[in-house]
């Protein structure tokens, strides 16, 4: 770093605010890998695809440097840029660091700029929507500026079923009768079921986020298509219907809707020369978000179908308050459990330094602190934290993992993918 603010340093300044997209500002000549400004874990970063000494793609030959996300004064989500100017704005002060809820970097303009904003530029948000996973790509038409993976939230029914069992077990125990409330209410006409519900919010929350941060003036979805008449083991697949039509009503209120069958996306898939990996639950770019991807290239005509970083997004999940535990302690006597709350000032989902090291707040057991690791498998550090050592950074409700996707050198002018 010290080299780059050398080398930013003998740099000439800006004369000036001539504007975002027109000023004069000088790329620099950069290295063989991208150097994002939000690096990955730290890691050395290699180039996404396949390229020559250029620095550009061997298949495409365009450039396969990662965009910076950039928002206007007020707001308003411009064009990427390279981080050779993101690099500029911030060393001339004309832009601040910032990172949304999902986990990605952006910058904030601190000027207005004076050219046309978002001036015939086309981008469209592409989902591959499925039951377990999502598949997301925000595409431009000279690349990938973005693209990611869902993990759906999962386990609702069973959590619903034991709450049921609970409140059953409840009614004879001796203990003041709990009165049946099941059969007391009417079932709106905008209801879905819950499993189906937790699905749709976190797609629309993601897509949300997305659009605050990139000019998105289009949606493209993969339709999926079940004959449930048909198939009997279709039988409840109208709940993803009810659960599909309310996602595409969302999509349509704000911007243009495209529908794709899963046939055509097939087709593009193969027209482009795009890999599909069958390993479904692989967390990896060439699983769901390639047939993102494929469509939302079809969709503007994109030039490089090969995305610069791949994002995966999974929802931080409450153990929800319950007034004892299921099974009670030595003694009969059941222990209280659950809720958003660890020990004030901390919640569950807080981001604390703890010995040097991000961790992530889980719960707490008498005055300790029950503290995770600050990641995707959100795996448990300790259960012995003192809360004084622990500092809070911020509260983060979705995880987010970063990877930059690995291409093996081409073979006889054909590229070949590589694993992370």
């Amino acid at each position: 770093m010290q080299t780059l603010t050398r080398r930013l340093g003998s740099q000439s300044r800006v004369s000036g605010v001539e504007g975002y997209k027109n000023g004069r500002l000088r790329d620099l000549d950069l290295p063989s890998s991208p150097e994002p400004l939000n690096g990955v874990d730290g890691r050395e970063t290699t180039l996404s695809l396949p390229h020559n000494v250029e620095g550009h793609s061997t298949l495409t030959g365009g450039p396969v440097i990662g965009r910076i996300p950039v928002l206007s004064v007020n707001g308003k989500p411009l064009m990427p840029c390279r981080p050779s100017k993101a690099r500029k704005l911030l060393e001339n002060d004309m832009a601040e660091k910032c990172w949304n809820k999902l986990g990605q970097f952006y910058l904030q303009l601190k000027f207005e700029p004076k050219s046309e904003l978002n001036e015939n530029q086309q981008v469209c948000l592409a989902v591959d929507p499925g039951s377990k996973w999502d598949g997301l790509a925000v595409v431009s038409k000279q690349s990938i500026l973005t693209s990611g993976m869902l993990v759906l939230p999962s386990r609702v029914v069973e959590k619903l079923n034991q709450r049921r069992e609970m409140r059953r077990a409840r009614r004879y125990r001796k203990t003041p009768r709990r009165v049946k409330r099941f059969d007391n209410r009417r079932k709106p006409d905008s209801w879905i079921a819950p499993s189906q519900k937790v699905k749709v919010d976190f797609r629309i929350k993601i897509v949300n986020e997305l659009c605050r941060l990139y000019p998105i003036k289009r949606f493209v979805v993969e339709d999926v298509r079940f004959n449930h008449y048909k198939k009997r083991w279709g039988k409840h697949f109208s709940t993803v219907e009810i659960g599909k039509a309310r996602f595409y009503e969302h999509l349509r209120e704000l911007r243009k809707l495209t529908l794709y069958t899963g046939v055509e996306t097939a087709e593009w898939r193969d027209k482009l020369g795009l890999p599909k990996n069958p390993v479904k639950k692989e967390l990896s770019w060439d699983t769901h978000a390639v047939d993102a991807i494929a469509i939302g290239s079809a969709e503007i005509k994109c030039e490089n179908p090969y995305p610069p970083e791949f994002r995966v997004w999974k929802r931080f999940e409450y153990a929800r308050r319950q007034l004892h535990r299921l099974e009670p302690d030595k003694g009969g006597v059941r222990r209280r459990y659950g809720g958003s709350w660890s020990i004030p000032p901390f919640k569950k989902g807080d981001v604390v330094l703890w010995c040097g090291k991000l961790a992530r707040v889980g719960g707490f057991i008498g005055g300790r602190i029950s503290l995770h690791s600050f990641g995707l498998r959100n795996k448990r550090l300790t259960q012995n934290a003192d809360p004084s050592e622990c500092a809070k950074l911020f509260n983060q409700q979705i995880f987010n993992k970063s990877e930059q996707p690995q291409f093996l050198p081409p073979i006889n002018g054909v590229g070949f993918l590589g694993g992370f």
